[in-house]
């Protein structure tokens, strides 16, 4: 139900060991200029955290009432962390946002979210677009930079969304803790109750790819595994499972001229080929990767000597 004052939104955080980003990110967040709609709550919940991160919470917790935290002293999963932000958050909000800790959002971006849920009643769920502030020119930062960029590509012809969700509130629905995906888990609820799904390119999030080959690998092997996974529990196929439809964006990017970043492209296929064989392996034999090894390499998301000032070429590309 939309006021006519505008949504009132409560946001979700799930946290693991994000010392190093949590309070960028939240500040980020609680940031955002979204009148005329309303950031009501902003709710952490720090799974099995060893490290800084919540006391990093309550501190901030302490000068901005909005922000509360839920601590479970055992981690037990992404997913679960949402259900418990789902039992305690608040019940009268209109939308639901999900935030990943190791994010930075861009000015705009909930407020760019917020306006085209709130213009779209057929529309359910909402997702912004992940760019990654790892410096191309070498063999990491150009696999990461081309993963993102034919994510962006697929999810604009047809919606795949993730990093930062914002959905309506009488949508969600508790996800089942094995879920390895948590993002494409409720994306598939949403779907499966008619609503329509929309990717925001303008809305812009700031993350960080993998810094070495063992963390990306592992990355990609694990969220394939999590898509063959979701394709059995519920039927739902994300976009980007398509090989074909994959394939058909990513030669347009083959220079013939440049082949140190060619180069990087056909390893970062060789990679994704890998690990989706693998991935398919882990879901035939059940290994479940809901409780996933964190790259630590993606913990801190603004670059050593400077803000994230994610770029976007002219073709939004």
């Amino acid at each position: 139900m939309i006021s006519r004052t505008g949504l009132r939104v409560s946001a979700c955080v799930t946290a693991h060991n994000e010392e190093r980003n949590i309070r960028k990110l939240l500040r980020s967040l609680l940031g955002q200029k979204v009148e005329p709609h309303a950031l009501c709550e902003v709710v952490v919940v720090a799974s099995g955290c060893t490290d800084g991160t919540t006391a990093e919470v309550e501190e901030l917790a302490k000068v901005d009432t909005r922000l509360r935290l839920i601590v479970q002293d055992t981690r037990l999963g992404k997913a679960s962390a949402i259900n418990a932000y789902g039992r305690e958050r608040d019940q009268t909000a209109d939308a639901v946002a999900v935030v990943s800790a190791d994010l930075i959002l861009q000015p705009g971006c909930l407020l760019l979210l917020l306006e085209r849920l709130a213009s779209a009643p057929q529309v359910g769920m909402v997702g912004a677009r992940p760019v990654p502030t790892n410096p191309r020119g070498h063999l990491m930062g150009n696999m990461v930079g081309f993963l993102w960029q034919l994510h962006h590509d697929v999810a604009s012809e047809s919606p795949k969304l993730g990093e930062v969700i914002v959905l309506r509130s009488s949508l969600v629905r508790p996800i089942p803790e094995d879920s390895p995906v948590d993002e494409a888990t409720l994306e598939a609820g949403v779907v499966a109750q008619g609503s329509a799904l929309c990717y925001v390119p303008e809305a812009v999030v700031a993350n960080r790819g993998p810094d070495n080959i063992r963390e990306y690998f592992d990355q990609r092997r694990r969220i394939a595994a999590g898509h063959f996974w979701l394709r059995r529990r519920t039927g739902y196929s994300v976009p980007t499972l398509d090989v074909k439809r994959i394939v058909k964006h990513a030669v347009r990017y083959l220079t013939f001229a440049d082949p140190m970043t060619d180069a990087s492209y056909v390893a970062a296929a060789l990679i994704e080929g890998t690990a989706r064989a693998l991935g398919y392996f882990d879901y035939k034999r059940e290994y479940n990767h809901a409780i996933w090894k964190v790259a630590s390499s993606t913990r801190d998301v603004t670059p050593a000597s400077e803000e994230p000032r994610p770029t976007v070429s002219k073709d939004g590309g």
